[in-house]
């Protein structure tokens, strides 16, 4: 997550940044020399994103940026490309950094044994050694790394304040669930299976990504440094999805696919996919239990998109913000 310098009365103040459940930011930064005359004394300190008292400079971003530049294959002469992936994080801090200015003023804090709490799950998901080899491959500090991470904690709690633990849901609803995807084996008694995923704005980023899964790289490792999905922090893990609970367009090729195989490239509105499917299921008799919570988890997460975007526009409408697109 980010270190944001704090200016005015909080001079002495440091924030942070991240990514959230809703579709928030991923670990990506940048190459500055490809795009900007970052070599230019003194333009490393300027800001490119101001909220408030809340400020990114032109060196914070470059440095966040790098990992996600090395990751995607970007080099320094992909300049329209390199270009448009900077544009798309500065987009996706802004979006953070409004979140954790909302965080201020919630007084939303991570604490200290929160954070490691959190640092031990995950290098716990990796192994030791790949705990540390993810920092070797990406050129990444485990300070900044943990700044970062800090962030995303501080995010998600902001969201579940102000919108997931505001959701209700009734039995009626479930009901209505139930009815719209009985006969597809939404309700248990279906074939199910567990995809891993990976999603991704332009093609070339997906193929330069799957290229990397030919040759052995971890699935988990890649979805979590370059996936846009939300279940990226999952390492790509999507759970078990029943026929009927995804799009066509995905749900024909995720089904046919073979265990453990990699998925083609799939492209859709919503951008590239990757998938990778690690588990199958047969048809079953429904565990009630189950169903119920998984029905759950499926309208909170479909209220919980509805409700972001108003939300997060509200909030932007409240605060100063200055964007120096140009400088990146």
């Amino acid at each position: 997550m980010i270190a944001y310098a704090m200016i005015g009365n909080n001079s002495q103040r440091t924030g942070m940044r991240s990514r959230g459940n809703v579709a928030l930011v991923f670990l990506v930064f940048l190459l500055a020399s490809a795009c900007s005359n970052t070599d230019e004394p003194g333009l490393e300190g300027q800001p490119v994103i101001q909220v408030e008292d809340l400020v990114l400079t032109l060196g914070e971003f470059n440095e966040f940026f790098e990992p996600f530049r090395m990751n995607q294959g970007q080099g320094q002469g992909d300049g329209q490309a390199l270009r448009e992936a900077r544009l798309r994080f500065l987009l996706q801090l802004l979006e953070e950094m409004i979140i954790l200015r909302r965080a201020e003023e919630l007084d939303v804090q991570v604490s200290a044994q929160e954070l490691e709490e959190a640092v031990r799950g995950i290098e716990g998901a990796y192994g030791g050694a790949g705990f540390k080899d993810m920092f070797m491959k990406q050129a990444i500090s485990l300070e900044t790394w943990k700044k970062r991470l800090k962030a995303q904690l501080i995010v998600k709690k902001v969201v579940h304040k102000e919108l997931t633990k505001n959701i209700t849901i009734t039995p009626e609803e479930i009901g209505a669930f139930h009815n719209r995807h009985r006969e597809k084996g939404a309700a248990g008694t279906g074939e199910q299976i567990r995809p891993y995923h990976i999603l991704l704005s332009t093609k070339e980023e997906a193929d330069l990504v799957l290229e990397r899964l030919k040759k052995g790289e971890d699935f988990a490792t890649l979805a979590r440094l370059s996936s846009e999905a939300p279940e990226a922090e999952r390492g790509g893990d999507m759970g078990f999805v029943a026929r009927g609970e995804l799009p066509k367009c995905l749900e024909d090729p995720l089904f046919a696919l073979e265990k453990d195989r990699l998925s083609q490239v799939i492209q859709t509105p919503y951008g590239h996919h990757i998938f990778k499917v690690v588990e199958k299921r047969a048809a079953a008799e429904p565990v009630m239990d189950e169903w119920i919570e998984k029905a759950k988890k499926h309208i909170r997460e479909v209220k919980l998109e509805a409700a972001y975007g108003p939300w997060l526009a509200k909030l932007r409408s409240r605060y100063r913000i200055t964007l120096n697109k140009e400088m990146i």
